[in-house]
């Protein structure tokens, strides 16, 4: 009943696809009811198992009703992960990973109130823990939570699930023996003092985890579930023990006829619910949230890497957390995607989505029918079961995990199992959300906050100087400092960010300005803000003026409340370039620069006895008032301009807006690659105020070139020699960038 290699991975049994139902037939029909009577076995007799642990001492007498509550959320979160969800083939229910946290939580009810109102309390217990998990999966799915899993550290998940295998192992010798089980009881058996319950218990549950470690074959376990429940019958046959004895010592569970679950909004079970007691396990239903959903997203990630598929996790979460409310609300128990039984049942030859609608159907029969029968499994058989499972996910994430992580990390599983041995699964959470944190903390603290350290030479200017401006501010461009921050700032990366500066500051020539720019800030926390604010103290102590950029809402908000931007304080701009141009016009006004005007420069270029005169008088002088256009994108290029005075401002359109990408200040040429190379106009310039500009026509420039080449030949070796200095600062920046 395997899928032949050949069918490749990622399609069922007679080539048909996932996520598409093959043709009806009775050859696909007779697969998907055998894989699912197989897995239905497996199923059911979990659900005994786990109604048996979570229903003990004044409890069990209930049992019954737990069952059928387990039988009813198999048999409704099937049929609505069979109809909605997107991994054909999940066998859904309730779950090895949440049943003993679920145990947790009836136990911890059950000792709180008196036995009357043990059964009404507990099934409240039940109802509201699934309906919590239930909107929670439905909230997570709808906002795209389901990659919260990849965020986790693997050493917390193991440590949860190790625990939950301790848990299972502790809880299968407690149905064993019909008791909630400690630490005591294993040492009285280790002394020799043992019930044989309980030495069948765990007899059984080691046999059946040796087997199925070692024969892997899809009626393994069903065949050694029946096995064993034969074997046990013929031991107390052996021992002379008739059904009635054996159910009267704890071998055979309460005879039962219908394992119907009990109707969880009928008055005389509301008004006997101890809510005061439900809310004392509060913090226990927060570690059934927390569990449910790692289990179910586990196992979603482990089928996909099985079966090569891509498994929608968000949309599963939403399906299966309108499908955990609504079971919630009718009285079952609260479920997921279970990876063995998705396995086994691909393994049998299921082929579509019909095999899921036919283990709900088996499961309604056991509810309606099988009653009888529940009642001939013998205890220490269902203990197995839960023993055999504990055993193997204690091996596989506590044992198994010692050769896979490092020392630190295994120590994290170590110390969540041994809480959860010691004083408990809640305590064990606790631990595990401190190490998250912890993890992420540390983490988060390597990580630079620092993302790119720049000198002002080495950051390419929006704005066109002329060459004067420019040779000047490129000698003194090592006193302006540009820092990059990246990240989340908080008191651990704000420490890195402090001692990275202060070396700055006692640098033999340390910077006059420092510019923090916050584009790639995430967030700042208090901590941080605090720190951030005595760096600018500091700074000014050194003679380092600090100035911020690119703020975020949110981080101007933290700034703000932490104090760092109040009088006094940093100037804030809207991004680097704004900084960097402030920067610049400051060093610039207190130098008083004599500016060369274009004439001297032209005069330089032109041969000796030349009037600069006959040149300029073939340029058009025009006057620009603040806002006018030059020339606008994509038009023709027929002219090149020189700035004399005044200000342009050249932008792109990038769909629908205008970008600014560059500013021409008095001394600049625009224009002139346009005309050179007869391409239409990348920018618009616009006037950003006052302006004088000289205009050189083509024509005027083809008739300099027909009347006085020699002329228009000094003009082209001008407008070079500033091309080759604009290409010299570019390179300039560009390797002080990569370096």
């Amino acid at each position: 009943m395997k899928n032949s290699p050949e069918q490749g991975a990622g399609q069922f049994a007679d080539g048909a696809t996932p996520g598409v139902a093959p043709a009806l037939s009775w050859a696909n029909a007779g697969r998907d009811l055998t894989a699912a009577l197989i897995v239905s076995l497996t199923a059911v007799s979990f659900y005994i198992s786990s109604g048996t642990l979570m229903f003990q001492g004044v409890l069990a007498p209930h049992v019954p009703l737990v069952i059928g509550s387990a039988l009813l959320g198999g048999a409704f979160l099937a049929t609505v992960s069979a109809w909605r969800g997107s991994l054909p083939l999940a066998s859904v229910g309730p779950s090895p990973a949440t049943v003993p946290v679920l145990a947790t939580i009836t136990a911890g009810v059950a000792a709180q109130v008196s036995a009357s109102a043990a059964m009404p309390t507990a099934i409240a217990a039940l109802l509201i823990t699934g309906l919590v998990i239930g909107l929670a999966w439905w909230v997570m799915g709808l906002r795209g939570g389901g990659d919260m899993i990849r965020y986790i550290p693997y050493p917390v998940i193991g440590g949860f699930l190790g625990s939950i295998g301790w848990m299972m192992l502790t809880g299968g010798m407690g149905v064993a023996v019909g008791q909630t089980f400690s630490l005591v009881e294993a040492w009285s058996w280790l002394a020799g003092q043992a019930d044989a319950r309980l030495a069948t218990g765990i007899g059984l549950g080691v046999v059946i985890w040796w087997i199925t470690l070692r024969v892997q074959h899809v009626l393994t376990l069903p065949g050694l579930t029946v096995v064993a429940a034969l074997l046990v019958h013929a031991g107390l046959w052996l021992a002379g023990l008739d059904l009635a004895t054996a159910r009267q010592q704890g071998w055979l569970l309460a005879s039962f006829t219908q394992p119907l679950p009990a109707w969880p909004w009928a008055a005389d079970l509301l008004g006997a619910v101890q809510w005061a007691a439900v809310a004392q396990q509060s913090g226990a239903i927060l570690s059934a949230v927390i569990v449910a959903t790692l289990g179910t997203l586990l196992s979603d990630t482990s089928l996909e890497v099985a079966w090569d598929e891509r498994a929608d996790i968000n949309r599963n979460l939403t399906v299966l957390g309108q499908g955990n409310v609504l079971v919630a609300a009718l009285g079952g128990l609260p479920g997921g995607v279970s990876a063995s039984r998705s396995l086994l049942n691909r393994a049998c030859g299921a082929v579509s989505r019909r095999s899921g609608l036919m283990q709900a159907g088996f499961c309604l029969l056991a509810m309606g029918w099988g009653g009888p029968a529940m009642a001939l499994v013998p205890r220490p058989l269902l203990g197995g079961l839960l023993i055999h499972l504990g055993i193997d996910m204690f091996k596989t994430w506590v044992l198994d995990s010692r050769r896979r992580l490092p020392g630190a990390d295994y120590l994290t599983v170590l110390v969540m199992v041994g809480v959860t041995a010691l004083l408990g699964f809640l305590p064990a959470v606790c631990v595990g959300v401190l190490v998250c944190c912890l993890d992420f903390a540390v983490l988060s603290a390597r990580l630079s906050p620092i993302r790119r350290l720049v000198a002002r030479a080495a950051w390419p200017s929006k704005v066109e100087r002329s060459a004067a401006q420019t040779e000047f501010l490129l000698g003194t461009a090592s006193r302006l400092r540009i820092m990059e921050l990246q990240g989340v700032l908080f008191f651990g990366s704000t420490t890195l960010l402090v001692k990275e500066v202060e070396a700055m500051l006692v640098q033999t020539a340390p910077p006059e300005h420092l510019v923090l720019d916050f584009q790639h800030v995430r967030g700042v926390d208090s901590s941080a803000g605090q720190a951030l604010g005595r760096l600018v103290k500091l700074a000014r102590r050194h003679g380092v003026r600090v100035d911020f950029s690119h703020l975020s809402k949110p981080v101007r908000r933290a700034l703000d409340v932490a104090g760092c931007l109040g009088a006094g304080g940093p100037s804030v701009y809207p991004d680097i370039d704004l900084a960097v141009s402030a920067w610049d016009d400051g060093q610039l006004a207190r130098a008083q620069l004599v500016e060369r005007s274009f004439e001297q420069r032209l005069a330089e270029s032109l041969p000796s006895g030349t009037a600069v005169t006959q040149v300029m008088a073939y340029f058009e002088p025009l006057s620009l008032a603040p806002g006018d256009l030059l020339f606008t994108q994509g038009e023709a290029a027929d002219a090149m301009y020189l700035v004399r005075s005044g200000r342009l401002v050249a932008s792109v359109r990038l769909g629908q807006r205008s970008v600014s990408v560059r500013e021409i200040h008095a001394g600049g040429v625009v224009g002139e690659m346009g005309l050179f190379r007869q391409t239409p106009r990348s920018a618009t310039l616009r006037a950003e105020q006052a302006c004088e500009v000289l205009r050189l026509h083509q024509g005027q420039l083809e008739a300099l070139q027909r009347q006085h080449p020699e002329l228009a030949a000094a003009l082209y070796r001008l407008f070079l020699r500033q091309l080759a200095g604009r290409i010299d600062q570019l390179t300039a920046q560009a390797n002080a960038l990569s370096h």
